[in-house]
């Protein structure tokens, strides 16, 4: 779970994913009231990688969303391996299941991004390109 004093950190690696258009953006104070939803990996006592899970308690889903890794981490750290014995996703999955979700999912305008890491983990299904918005 993020701490206040991991802001700086999360902002840090988020910003540049909110400024390609990649990441919804969000104000320090949106992220401040959101904290208690993100998680983080720590490598060596750094942040390198973040992400939150929004549960929605009467539909018993959970969207996952701001994932990031920090660019100097890329390719060393990935939501699917297993560098530390359990996955950036599986960790993320579990925390949902302890709070009684049952479905997880993620919204993206980056498809093909997704689509490729999803591919590498069966527990996560690519379901479509475009959901209608009224």
């Amino acid at each position: 779970m993020a701490r206040a004093t991991d802001l700086a950190r999360i902002r840090q690696i988020i910003q540049p994913l909110e400024q390609s258009g990649t990441l919804v953006r969000r104000t320090d104070e949106e992220l401040l009231k959101a904290l208690d939803s993100f998680v983080v990996v720590e490598r060596e006592g750094q942040i390198i990688a973040c992400a939150a899970l929004f549960p929605f308690f009467e539909e018993k889903c959970g969207e996952v969303a701001a994932i990031a890794v920090s660019p100097a981490s890329r390719g060393q750290v990935s939501i699917f391996t297993k560098p530390y014995g359990q996955t950036f996703a599986d960790f993320i999955e579990r925390k949902a299941s302890s709070l009684g979700l049952e479905t997880l999912f993620l919204l993206t305008t980056r498809t093909a991004d997704w689509s490729v890491i999803f591919s590498e983990n069966n527990s996560w299904h690519f379901v479509s390109r475009s959901v209608p918005f009224n």
